[in-house]
């Protein structure tokens, strides 16, 4: 009897959130195919049911991820847009996303050492990813604050560069110097959050 498009949809979710958090941890070529499915219990044969090839899961996984992030989320009701992106700051630049908290993982960090090894298609979902951050920030911002795209792109690398870097080091202490002058640097950029 086939699978019901619920059940294929489901497996599909598992498949691509086991993938980011191999690729985030081995990179692209640190994962096989027959990895994955074993991580999710799977056979590899289950694989193309869903994707032609490893390189179009990666870039699946990244869209997936990044579409599943605080700053993709609905801001609360009730909250300001000013205290929404200071929470969101908090929490991007947190030791928890640093460990890589599941419900904070950005793509944009998590793979950022990884992606410039990656075909057009990737590279392409990655930068789509990261103009998607942009704008989010930016309509956020721009309500309460004078700011402009240098300033928006300015605070988004540096978060994304915070996390990505903080992740190799290994001194606590250091990681938490790091992310605290980024945090206090990019919330005076957006309106002294």
């Amino acid at each position: 009897m086939p699978y019901t498009k619920a059940h294929k949809s489901k497996t599909r979710e598992i498949i691509l959130e086991n993938s980011f958090r191999l690729f985030s941890v081995k990179g692209f070529k640190g994962v096989t195919i027959n990895d994955l499915m074993n991580n999710c219990g799977l056979t590899r044969g289950g694989f193309y049911a869903h994707f032609s090839s490893k390189a179009e899961l990666y870039s699946e996984a990244l869209k997936f991820r990044a579409s599943r992030t605080k700053l993709a989320g609905l801001k609360p009701e009730g909250a300001s847009n000013k205290e929404w992106l200071a929470l969101l700051l908090n929490k991007y630049l947190s030791l928890e996303h640093v460990k890589g908290e599941r419900s904070l993982s950005c793509p944009l960090a998590f793979l950022t050492t990884d992606i410039n090894m990656q075909n057009k298609e990737i590279k392409t979902a990655y930068a789509d990813t990261y103009h998607g951050m942009n704008t989010a920030i930016m309509e956020y911002a721009s309500s309460y604050t004078d700011c402009d795209e240098q300033d928006i792109l300015s605070v988004t690398a540096m978060m994304i560069g915070a996390v990505a870097i903080a992740r190799t080091l290994q001194d606590q202490d250091s990681i938490e110097s790091l992310l605290s002058a980024c945090r206090r640097e990019a919330g005076l950029k957006l309106g002294g959050i």
